[in-house]
């Protein structure tokens, strides 16, 4: 595949949005020799950021700049296809890449030598959860560097060790998480990335957990899966991508073919259903045993209780295949699986001071999996004390007000006390709903009001929308 940050035509290149990992790129490319600008097309940079671009000798421009000099212009897939550097570029055939792309060929040119092996998780959803269970079993096996919506971590041998926290899951990031790496004194053999809307093709394996739930990007012009599928075509021939049923649709609308010819497919079919599905994989679940069919062969992985482990059907599903796929033994695969009890945040369930709680507190959850949760706390026959919202707006698009409304107009009934959380959730609060600003104190206040209603077999359910 042509890559355009190899060209030595390329000399003048300009980084749309430095909000969403752009700044990382555009310092990048600016140590690979570039004239670079960095245009804020959002409006979000502060006047001490623009100065230390500026001392690194990046231009920074706000909303556009002129495009008469440019040979690249870099974009991210989710910005709004009218604004006007990207269609003077479609008039004046200067070329675009998106981001993903753009940190590819970096990898391509700066760090091809650094590791042997890096895996991109991308999808609507199941994406950090696919991402820690392979790093899990993958590093039985290497040393792995993981980044996820948790924060990067060095897995070896099956334990992890928090890097650092902080990092988004911006392509862009990819870098900074590569450079910290970098500076450990040990050889990394692995990286494993959860990336949003899409993957940069450059390395091993690419995984798209699922499209289901899709949502409009781009000003609303096109839609997240369009991007996500479209990001596979960056991948060589020799790249393994591992890619839920549900792509199918999606790939046949693609206009270039996607060049690997190791292409794998799983499906997730309901005990219901049979395995009847023609994918490569197949796996269901019959209460808490786990079935994995495949050319003619089936497996069953008994898991523990302890978590609602229907929930990460996806994520057992892409990371078994991905690890099989890599010549990581069945029976190691079975050993991860059985050992699991659910991540921070991920339907987890607990229990502290003798209460039982179910946490579903993280950054992709949505009003789908609150419901969820709400559903299999009343399966308990416990009340169900919900505490529900966000904690910041800017989580991955925050959770919609209007949905907590339609939520608690449908729903109260089946919820003994409510605890908002979020400035956007507070005008709900009534009488009889109350409200709190965080998600700690929402848990703290939930604490004090299950320690009251002990006898009555309480379980507290944490939805609120946050980083953890």
């Amino acid at each position: 595949m042509y890559r355009y940050l190899c060209d030595p035509s390329v000399k003048n290149v300009a980084v749309l949005d430095m909000t969403h990992g752009g700044i990382v790129i555009a310092r990048k490319l600016k140590e690979l020799g570039l004239n670079v600008t960095g245009v804020d097309v959002y409006g979000t940079l502060s006047p001490e950021q623009c100065n230390a671009m500026e001392i690194d000798g990046i231009w920074v421009s706000e909303k556009s700049c002129p495009i008469e000099e440019m040979d690249l212009i870099i974009s991210p897939v989710h910005l709004y296809p009218d604004h006007i550097m990207l269609q003077q570029a479609e008039e004046k055939h200067v070329p675009v890449i998106s981001h993903h792309r753009a940190v590819g060929e970096i990898l391509t040119i700066k760090y091809i030598d650094h590791h042997s092996l890096m895996i991109e998780v991308t999808g609507t959803k199941a994406k950090t959860s696919t991402a820690s269970l392979l790093a899990d079993m993958i590093s039985r096996k290497l040393t792995v560097v993981l980044h996820t919506s948790r924060g990067l971590e060095l897995w070896e041998d099956g334990i992890c060790r928090l890097l650092h926290r902080g990092l988004s899951i911006a392509p862009g990031s990819i870098l900074q998480a590569v450079d910290i790496a970098g500076s450990l004194e040990r050889k990394i053999e692995a990286y494993i990335f959860e990336i949003s809307l899409g993957v940069t093709g450059f390395g091993s394996v690419g995984i798209i957990t699922t499209l289901d739930m899709d949502y409009m990007i781009a000003g609303k012009t096109s839609m997240a899966s369009e991007a996500k599928i479209r990001s596979l075509i960056s991948y060589p021939e020799d790249a393994l991508l591992v890619l839920n049923d549900s792509c199918r649709g999606e790939l046949q609308q693609l206009e270039q073919a996607i060049m690997s010819k190791r292409i794998r497919t799983f499906s997730t079919l309901d005990k219901n259903e049979g395995l009847t599905s023609d994918t490569d994989y197949r796996i269901s679940m019959h209460g808490n045993s786990l079935s994995i069919a495949y050319t003619g062969e089936e497996i069953g992985i008994s898991l523990a209780a302890g978590y609602d482990a229907r929930s990460y059907m996806t994520a057992f599903a892409a990371s078994s295949v991905t690890s099989f796929e890599m010549g990581i033994p069945w029976e190691t695969v079975k050993e991860v699986l059985q050992n699991f009890r659910g991540l921070q945040g991920r339907m987890q369930e607990m229990i502290q001071e003798d209460i039982s709680i179910l946490d579903n507190s993280n950054s992709g959850m949505d009003i789908v999996s609150v419901e969820k949760a709400l559903n299999l706390c009343m399966k308990r026959k416990q009340k169900v004390i919900m505490v529900l919202g966000e904690e910041t707006a800017q989580v991955c698009e925050g959770l919609p007000p209007e949905d907590v409304a339609d939520l608690l107009r449908n729903r109260l009934q089946d919820m003994g006390e409510v605890i908002l959380v979020g400035e956007r959730m507070k005008s709900m609060a009534t009488e009889n709903i109350r409200y709190a600003e965080s998600f700690d104190m929402g848990k703290a206040l939930a604490m004090e009001l299950a320690r009251i209603k002990i006898d009555d077999k309480v379980i507290i359910a944490l939805c609120v929308k946050c980083f953890r």
